[in-house]
């Protein structure tokens, strides 16, 4: 898997200088690196404007203070698009960096460090963006991709060849079938109640042998897809609660 780093620094010798140094910390622990650089804050604002760029993105290195968009105005851009990935502060000093971790910046490094201290924090940074990816989904289709936190997500529904997304954020929607979403998101609490519908256990309201409700909306439960539901529900509210009782929100319903 590559790990996808943008590099942000107006000074030509510096962006280059953490360009090589983090393509040979990737060389020598075996990391598939894909770097873009910027000089200019506006350039990489522009970019970010579009989903389909910010979403692939792991890690972001922005250079704290810079003439015109600093770093620290395209971190709070970034958040504000929607940007779940890393961020590390690039700075000459420690004076700046404080203010920058209110954005939520992972870590930061001071120009002129040792090359194990930027290596401490690079090899952290991406043992995070696993995690961080882990946590989410990427859909896409139709010219858009979007970045899905997988615990705000409702249910997936197909219809015709088409898989809308449900989630806190609204319904996104692609081509595509539900049976690789079934397969990624088995060990995710997800689970096929019909043909058309794959929901997540941990948001029911309430459940029978024919429906499910699940952020107000009642939907059907396939005959043959009805005691495996049963049984994924009962068993984890037995996790959860360390005894064999009736879901305090999903609770079973005689059709």
């Amino acid at each position: 898997m590559c790990t996808r780093i943008v590099i942000l620094d107006d000074d030509t010798q510096a962006l280059t200088h953490y360009s090589m140094l983090l393509r040979k910390i990737g060389l020598k622990n075996s990391i598939d690196l894909s770097i873009k650089e910027y000089l200019r804050g506006g350039d990489l604002m522009c970019d970010l404007e579009e989903p389909r760029f910010y979403n692939t993105l792991d890690i972001l290195f922005l250079d704290i203070r810079m003439p015109g968009i600093s770093g620290v105005s395209v971190a709070s851009e970034a958040r504000r698009l929607g940007y779940s990935g890393v961020i590390v502060f690039i700075t000459a000093s420690d004076e700046h960096y404080r203010d920058a971790f209110d954005i939520g910046a992972f870590n930061y490094i001071r120009k002129g460090e040792s090359v194990s201290r930027v290596e401490e924090v690079f090899l952290s940074a991406v043992e995070t963006a696993k995690h961080i990816n882990s946590a989410h989904i990427t859909l896409g289709g139709w010219g858009e991709i979007r970045k899905v936190h997988i615990g705000s997500i409702d249910y997936f529904e197909v219809d015709k060849k088409k898989v809308f997304c449900y989630y806190d954020g609204g319904k996104f929607g692609f081509p595509g079938t539900l049976c690789p979403l079934e397969e990624r998101l088995k060990d995710s609490g997800f689970i096929r109640i019909h043909r058309n519908y794959l929901i997540s256990l941990s948001r029911l309201d309430s459940v029978s042998y024919t429906h499910a409700v699940i952020g107000g909306k009642r939907l059907p439960v396939g005959r043959t897809h009805a005691k495996p539901l049963h049984d994924a529900s009962r068993n984890m509210v037995f996790i959860k609660s360390g005894q064999p009782k009736e879901p305090p929100l999903a609770k079973w319903k005689d059709a």
